[in-house]
Order: structure tokens, then sequence, then C-alpha cells
């Protein structure tokens, strides 16, 4: 059976286009499936095709659907403020249950800035003590009970078919920065170092599991402002990520125990978010799952029995991880799906003969759903002429 094709897409480029209009098009150009996000980070974007606005922002994010406030508890949704792109999902449920497609939703979890503003308790904290209200931490109690209300209140609202969970885990060090500033030179190592969490609920899950964090969050303080102030040797080949943290784990029982605990946290999330949507019929999928040590704390081997969908980057960029993610869960006894993120922009020449070469190495793997990204982002030909490369290949 053929993969379904999909395309990502944001509720004000849908709302600007008419739903209909976008459902139309995306039918008659062999896509049978759209991925809508019901909120979203921070974003700045520019849009070849909507005739309303090319350029759309959003400081700090909002919710694109209309959540329900008397359901949540601590944590309300910040709703966007126009009432057309609130309405995008019910219109596009509906559409898409005429034309026989599938309605599908990606979640953006930790990079949430207003919820970080609004709740500073629940944001990320470094080794100094010190905030970024471009995160929040996965370990918060509060996180866990919004996320979790969040996505169930949007799977009672609509049919939706599955879901894709995107930054569930910790951050990266910078991820979500708006014109970072950062004029020293940050290795590999050191900017992992920076990243870790140390607010009271990442603490207070690594003494849960028997670690001491004040210890932990003082090593690594004073680890950091040594990296800091050393002249960097330019000479000095890095080694990859995976294997310094391995290497640090087996040094220093106390550092993997935190790492656990942070694992413990962020796995958790993802299989509270599963409970919740217990009655409901949704697939859920993870887009960030590594096969070692990783910074924001999921392994692909802890997620196996939680997870029905993986969701993977274009597998051309990095084939050996690919494989071994695709091989993992077709070993596994498991029932989850392969989806594949397909980008088409124009850095991977979506219109030269190589675009044809990564859809035959999507054939390779048998995806179960590839999805585009992204509709609003791509020139209409562009969309269009990869939707038809990917289905000559994929069938």
């Amino acid at each position: 059976m053929p993969p379904r094709l999909s395309v990502w897409a944001y509720p004000w480029d849908l709302a600007d286009e008419g739903v209909d209009s976008s459902l139309d098009w995306l039918a008659a150009h062999g896509f049978d499936a759209i991925e809508l996000c019901p909120n979203y980070h921070a974003i700045a974007t520019f849009s070849p095709r909507n005739r309303r606005r090319s350029q759309f922002y959003s400081e700090q994010g909002a919710v694109y659907f209309p959540a329900r406030a008397e359901r949540y508890g601590r944590i309300k949704p910040a709703l966007h403020s126009e009432p057309e792109v609130l309405a995008v999902y019910e219109q596009a449920a509906q559409g898409a249950q005429a034309r026989g497609m599938q309605l599908s939703a990606w979640m953006i979890g930790m990079f949430q800035p207003w919820l970080a503003r609004a709740y500073p308790d629940t944001a990320v904290e470094n080794a100094f003590g010190h905030r970024s209200f471009a995160a929040t931490c996965p370990a918060h109690p509060d996180i866990h009970a919004y996320l979790s209300e969040f996505l169930a209140d949007l799977c009672d609202q609509f049919p939706i078919s599955g879901l894709t969970l995107e930054n569930v885990g910790y951050p990266d060090f910078t991820y979500g920065w708006v014109r970072p500033r950062i004029l020293v030179h940050m290795d590999v190592w050191t900017q992992f170092l920076a990243g870790l969490c140390f607010n009271e609920h990442s603490m207070s899950a690594a003494r849960a599991h028997g670690v001491d964090p004040e210890e932990v969050r003082s090593s690594v303080a004073l680890e950091l402002r040594e990296r800091l102030e050393a002249v960097p040797d330019s000479t000095e080949s890095e080694e990859e990520l995976p294997a310094l943290v391995a290497e640090r784990c087996e040094a220093d029982e106390e550092f993997r125990g935190y790492l656990e605990a942070r694992e413990q946290s962020a796995v958790g999330l993802v299989k509270a978010i599963r409970h919740a949507l217990r009655r409901s019929r949704v697939r859920v999928g993870i887009s960030e799952a590594s096969l070692g040590w990783a910074n924001h704390g999921l392994r692909l081997a802890d997620l196996l029995d939680t997870i029905d969908a993986l969701m993977i980057a274009d597998p051309t960029n990095n084939p050996e991880v690919a494989d071994t993610q695709v091989r993992t869960v077709r070993e596994s006894s498991a029932d989850i799906e392969i989806t594949v993120n397909q980008t088409a922009h124009h850095e991977v020449d979506p219109h030269g003969p190589g675009f044809a070469d990564r859809a035959r190495r999507l054939s390779e793997i048998e995806p179960d759903r590839v999805m585009v990204y992204n509709f609003g982002l791509l020139a209409p030909a562009t969309l269009a002429h990869a939707g038809a490369v990917l289905r000559e290949h994929l069938g």
C-alpha cells in the first residue's frame, strides 16, 4: 500500500487562502493528508503564495484552535487573536472528511515563550541559576498537565488521525533564541553543559532518582566557567556529542544519574500525553528520538512501548542514522508507523535531479507517511512538483 502523502500547514495560511480552496488544491496535486499545527512557537514567515499577507509574525507563539479554557488547570492556553484563524481547524476537519483526506496535527512542546513568560517557574534554568524564557521544562508537573489536557481538548473537538509531538524533550542551549549574540567559542560539550536544566523540578526529579542535584549543578557551573574563560585551541578536533556524553557518564555516576532523571522526565511527559489520549483513536508520534544519549532526553529504545509513530528527517541527509532508526522500529514488536519529514525548500534543489534521488531513497525504507514541508512557505509550482516526484517513486 503506498504511503500517505501529506503536507505541513499553518492555520493562518489556510485562513488567508481559504480552507476549501487550499484542500482542493492539495487533493488535485496528489496529497491525501494534511498536518495542521494547533499551537506554534515564536515565528516569522514569508509566504510566496499568500496574497493577503506575505509575512506573518508571532513574537511569543500562541494556540491556533479554540481551546476551552475551562478544561485547564493553572496554565491556560493563550489563543491567537484572529477568529478566522481559530476557525480553521473546524473547517479543515469538515473539508478533509468530505475529500477523503486525513487530518493530523503536530504540537510544539517546550518552545513556548508565551508560556515561560506567563508562568516563569516553568522556564528552563541553567547551572548558574538563570532562566531562559524561550523554553519550558518537561519535568514541571504543570507542563505535563497542560500539554496532556491541550491535546485531549484538541482530539475531543476534532477527528485527528495522528499527532506528532515536536520538542517535548529538553531543548538545545540556544533553541528559540532571537538573534543570539555569543562571542566566545562554545564547542558541542560546552553547549551541552550550558543547556542542562537545573530548575527546581528537574532537580527534584534527580533527587527522586537518588542523585544530589546541587553537587551536579555546582560541578557543571564550575566546568562551564573554566571552559568559557579558557583560550580556545583552534587545532583541537571536536568529538561527537553522544560519545562525549557516554564518556562522562562512564566516569561520573552522579552525572549519569542526573541525565537518567532527565530522560525519565522527558519520556514521562510522552507517556502522560499518551495516557490522556487513551480514549482517542489518534496515533501518537514523536519527532525526536535518538539512538544513544540525547541532549533532549528522548531515546528511541525508551519510547518503543509508548509511541505509535516515529518521524525521521529526510534519510538522504544522514542515511546511517535513518536506517538504524527504521530497523529498530521494524524489529520491535510494536505497531509503529514510520513517517518522514521531507523538506522541499530551495536548498535541496527540489526541481533538480537530486530530489528524485531523495524520493528513490525514501522508497527504499518504505515509509507509511511522507510529510512535505510546508504548504505556505513553498511556491505552488514547487510543492506541486515535489508531490508529483514523490508520488511517482512511492506509488
